[in-house]
């Protein structure tokens, strides 16, 4: 989910694959969309959007309770937690991981019995070989959603994502074994590049965070 704050604060956006579901308020879709109104005490199913987004890419679920309608779409799947972060160093410069074939930012899995901001900070530190001691975390960026497939089931996956800042000496190294690559420093300017194949919710991000269009 990303909180879109050209809206009022109960507007939420969803990826599922290549697809994008957004929940807004009624009155809040813009014209000529494609959209699906949920009535008061109706539910909205995975199933159901699934029907929709073979149809289209973007899809608008339009409800006055779309908090409610939001919070059993939310309830109706398993729920899985993660942290991540945007961390800049002293230049400014933004660190980004490559990982099956794509350029993302360090993020993981929240452990049982940890705070979602401890987990944005660890994951950071192991997946690009940082000292946790030198990263310092700030506010909160975004929350972003999509859903995918565990076997024969959905699961909803939440990403928590911070502001962070780095200003030890240690150059990042790619944890292996998580599949990463590459963990370097990216100017400002790179920024663009680097995103023009990104998942969405990593476009998102750099956006939320002011560092993109």
């Amino acid at each position: 989910i990303l909180l879109d704050k050209s809206f009022i604060m109960s507007v939420y956006k969803v990826y599922v694959e290549n697809s994008c579901i957004r929940f807004v308020p009624e009155g809040h879709a813009g014209d000529g969309e494609p959209s699906l109104a949920v009535a008061p005490g109706e539910s909205v199913s995975m199933t159901k959007l699934l029907q929709k987004l073979q149809f289209t890419k973007k899809l608008t679920v339009i409800s006055e309770k779309i908090e409610s309608v939001f919070g059993e779409f939310r309830a109706s799947m398993p729920l899985i937690e993660a942290g991540g972060g945007l961390v800049s160093d002293a230049g400014g410069r933004v660190l980004m991981i490559f990982r099956n074939g794509r350029w993302d930012l360090p993020k993981g899995k929240l452990e049982p019995g940890e705070r979602i901001e401890e987990c944005a900070v660890r994951e950071v530190s192991e997946e690009c070989a940082l000292p946790l001691q030198e990263l310092r975390r700030d506010d909160k960026i975004a929350d972003t959603y999509h859903c995918y497939r565990i076997g024969d089931r959905w699961v909803l996956k939440r990403t928590s994502w911070y502001r962070m800042r780095y200003a030890g000496a240690v150059a990042p190294r790619p944890q292996t074994v998580e599949g990463i690559t590459r963990a370097e420093w990216v100017a400002r300017e790179q920024i663009p590049a680097r995103l023009s194949g990104a998942y969405y919710t990593i476009r998102d991000v750099f956006r939320e965070a002011g560092l993109s269009d």
